[in-house]
Order: structure tokens, then sequence, then C-alpha cells
């Protein structure tokens, strides 16, 4: 999250840097692209995450054994 919000302040302060047009459509055009690549990489990371517990869930399923005695026959 931080490469993402560091990114974004870049895009915030651009206009007040003093670069050329030239220079700055680039730049932003690199930003941009450097911001997509980061949001889909924490996407999946995130998507990969919150799979993970869930399947573990099934896997180790517990079940707990109550009294299973009848009170009537003592």
């Amino acid at each position: 999250m931080k490469k993402v919000a560091t990114l974004g302040l870049l895009v915030l302060i651009m206009p007040f840097l003093g670069f050329p047009n030239d220079w700055e459509n680039i730049i932003y055009l690199a930003l941009g692209f450097l911001i997509f690549v980061q949001s889909i990489y924490l996407s999946l990371k995130v998507r990969s995450v919150s799979v993970k517990p869930k399947e573990r869930l099934q896997d180790n399923i517990y079940v707990e054994n109550g009294d299973c005695s009848n009170e009537e026959e003592k």
C-alpha cells in the first residue's frame, strides 16, 4: 500500500515540479502504468490471502462430541 500511496503523491505534486509538458506527459504515463500494475498485484495478493483460510477450515473440521451416555439408565 505504501507504493501506491507514494505514486499517488507523486501524481499529486507533479504540476508543481516545473517539468516541461513533454516530460510531464511521459512521467504521468509511467506513474499511471505503475499504479495500474500495483493495483493488479495487490488485488491478486488480497484474493489469494482471503481464499486460503477458507480452504484450511474445510480441511480441518473439528466436531466436539458430547456426552453420549443415557442419564435414564443410571
